[in-house]
């Protein structure tokens, strides 16, 4: 089986990156597939060798040109490198001849289906953030209004040209969605398996994701330093990189917290991190699935997170693995960051709970579940093309 994913690059190495390299590893070590992950550029090359999937780099470079001229310049430059992937990526697509062919859901989720390809793959469209990311994540009404423009668009439209639709919790396969067929959830799997595991006595609460608006740290940081009026002797470890650093670097320097809080960086190895801690946190304002709260839970470790727009709630049993905080109700998320703080036997017991609970996200796991998909898939559009090839004789 050729299987080809689609993506705009492996540099920045976020959730969805991490995962779709996962995902491919995964299904290149099953017998008689042959896997591609196809990005529109691909600086960190002398890594692929490491790689079991084939990554073939399209050399688009998005954004290269940007510091030369201003908004139109660079507006244009995107245009025209756009243009530029859509004709490699469907090059490359008929050369491989892919049995599957699956969007990320980045870039060129809307230019797939328009491709004329020879081998008449099955296409398939995954989901890593929530359903409706666009609008939860807008600030301003006229930033609402244009994320609810391309949510039609793309839900109305664009993506019904897909013969599958994976998202990633039940959350997502809701409302409209509920009894469509071409719509299943298959959760992101645990990328690092860690060796090692907390033993929950460790005064620290560790936290992990892309330093955006989205992750909503400036609230975490004001909720640990009501924590650590109350434990001073805690710290709060943030790993990730991104735009939002020198901006949480001030935050954290204005409210007094440079003692108790600190940005870590990128860790290739971050569950690892994570079992150096007691306590894992999330603050967002919108989660299609929370890749770090089930490594943070692999490691044996509750979670604290607010109960945001998503399949969070899923992952996270109130109570058994961690609490479900209403929104920005930053008084109820310390109370229980306490409680547990306070009470190391409960966060032990919760955190052999996170153990049981992310069994179900092993890699092997979700590796089966996207190899039967693919399998069904494929057989029903073999019967597709041979009930019309019967009709029309």
């Amino acid at each position: 089986m050729k299987i080809a994913y689609c993506i705009d690059t492996l540099d920045r190495l976020g959730g969805t990156e991490v995962v779709t390299l996962a995902k491919a590893n995964a299904l290149a070590e099953v017998k008689g597939n042959q896997v591609w992950i196809i990005v529109a550029n691909n600086n960190r090359s002398s890594m692929t060798r490491l790689y079991k999937a084939n990554v073939l780099d399209l050399a688009v470079h998005y954004y290269e040109n940007d510091s030369q001229g201003g908004y139109w310049h660079a507006l244009l430059d995107y245009m025209r490198k756009r243009k530029i992937h859509c004709q490699r990526l469907e090059t490359a697509l008929n050369d491989i001849q892919p049995d599957i062919v699956i969007s990320t859901g980045t870039s060129m989720k809307f230019a797939l289906p328009k491709f004329k390809l020879k081998s008449n793959p099955v296409l398939i469209r995954e989901i890593h953030f929530s359903r409706h990311y666009r609008i939860e994540t807008a600030s301003s009404l006229g930033e609402k209004f244009v994320a609810y423009i391309g949510e039609l668009y793309d839900y109305k439209f664009c993506i019904k040209k897909y013969d599958k639709i994976v998202v990633l919790t039940p959350a997502d396969k809701s409302g409209s969605w509920a009894k469509w067929d071409k719509v299943m959830a298959i959760p992101n799997p645990i990328t690092h398996a860690s060796d090692h595991f907390s033993a929950g006595t460790e005064k620290v609460a560790v936290t992990a994701g892309r330093l955006v608006s989205s992750k909503n740290y400036v609230s975490m940081i004001d909720v640990w330093k009501k924590v650590v009026a109350i434990h001073p002797d805690w710290s709060l470890h943030i790993w990730g990189t991104g735009a939002m650093q020198a901006a949480l670097e001030q935050h954290i320097k204005s409210t007094g917290m440079t003692d108790h809080v600190f940005l870590k960086g990128y860790s290739s190895t971050v569950t690892d991190e994570m079992a150096n801690a007691s306590l894992f946190l999330s603050t967002s304002i919108s989660e299609g699935f929370s890749l770090a709260t089930i490594e943070a839970m692999s490691v044996g470790i509750p979670a604290v997170v607010y109960n945001c727009p998503g399949g969070i709630r899923y992952v996270v049993k109130d109570g058994v693995t961690g609490y479900l905080i209403p929104m920005n109700d930053e008084d109820a998320f310390v109370g229980k960051v306490c409680m547990l703080i306070e009470n190391e036997e409960l966060r032990k017991k919760m955190g052999q709970s996170s153990l049981r609970e992310v069994e179900q996200y092993r890699i092997e796991m979700i590796t089966q579940r996207w190899m039967t998909l693919f399998q069904e898939l494929l057989t029903r559009k073999r019967e597709k093309k041979y009930n019309s090839t019967f009709k029309s004789d």
